[in-house]
């Protein structure tokens, strides 16, 4: 188990890729599995994921049989015991009319086709919610965070059901951010939250995130109507909009910062008592400060760099 993470502190400013030929122009969601860009449209297409690469190239569609899309606004990848699986978040509610929302849980391979299970969520106040913005933990948990002008409320459910019957999200927090939250995402570690506007990506440190603090700001400029976010396994950030042509927005890590935390609970749920015996321990520290030693990461995707490299972009 980890017990120190190293976890993005600053981003580059972005290098824009423009993607060729996509027959989708809008990107509701994106996410990176196994070196290659996934994403989704919007409200009542088909279901569909569209594949394309770092130097903008589309590589093709796959189709989601099983799912549907009611109303997809984001998405999200973990591991899972076939190897990485993504979520798709069927969670807007612009009439705020739905009695359920839905995550399409679709484990990742190259086939033409791919399956999906339905995990079901209602709200627990028995209410309708307007979403977009997905956050799925490595310990299995999620959040969703709704939408209104200045922000929206965070939503947490600590696993999903996808037998039928559906879990309920718990409110956890209400955010003012002074303009709605169109997309998020959680780093590999579960120590970097980013929530994003269409001008803005907000990021929160820490496994246990203080939603009343104050967020880290990046501008995103450039979008047209900005709608998703990823983080790499380094921390480089990805960024979408819908629009034509779609681009690819690339944010580099710049800086980092160790975090002593066990992974934010993705070692079956050992974070709590990991936590109470580290003690003083189990707080955030920069680079360089007394500590426990970090052990040998475990393997993951490129970094943003190396992608960059092997595009045949500037170092």
């Amino acid at each position: 188990m980890a017990l120190a993470e190293d976890v993005c502190a600053a981003w580059e400013p972005p290098t824009v890729v423009e993607v060729k030929d996509i027959p989708s122009s809008e990107s509701s969601g994106v996410v990176m599995v196994n070196d290659e860009f996934l994403t989704i449209g919007d409200a009542g297409g088909e279901a569909l994921l569209y594949t394309f690469d770092i130097e903008g190239n589309y590589l093709g569609e796959q189709r989601i049989d099983g799912a549907s899309n009611t109303d997809w606004e984001d998405l999200a990848a973990a591991d899972c015991p076939t190897g990485t699986c993504i979520f798709i978040a069927d969670i807007g509610d612009n009439d705020e009319s739905r009695d359920a929302i839905t995550l399409w849980k679709v484990a990742v391979t190259d086939d033409a086709r791919l399956s999906a299970d339905n995990c079901p969520l209602v709200y627990d106040d028995g209410e309708s919610h307007d979403a977009e913005a997905l956050l799925v933990y490595p310990d299995g948990s999620v959040r969703v965070v709704t939408k209104n002008d200045s922000g929206g409320k965070v939503y947490y459910a600590r696993e999903l059901s996808c037998d039928g019957e559906a879990a309920t999200l718990r409110e956890e927090a209400e955010i003012d951010v002074g303009e709605p939250i169109t997309g998020g995402a959680v780093d590999r570690t579960g120590a970097l939250v980013v929530l994003r506007t269409a001008t803005r990506a907000l990021a929160w440190r820490g496994c246990e995130v203080d939603w009343g603090a104050d967020p880290q700001e990046i501008d995103l400029v450039g979008e047209v109507q900005g709608e998703a976010v990823f983080v790499g396994s380094d921390g480089a950030m990805y960024t979408t909009s819908e629009g034509d042509p779609l681009e690819l927005h690339v944010l580099p890590c710049a800086s980092t910062e160790e975090y002593d935390c066990p992974t934010c609970g993705c070692d079956d749920g050992s974070a709590v008592p990991l936590l109470l015996m580290l003690g003083p321990w189990a707080q955030r520290r920069r680079k360089g400060e007394s500590g426990p030693t970090s052990v040998p990461r475990a393997r993951s995707l490129p970094d943003a760099r190396s992608l960059r490299r092997a595009a045949g972009w500037p170092r």
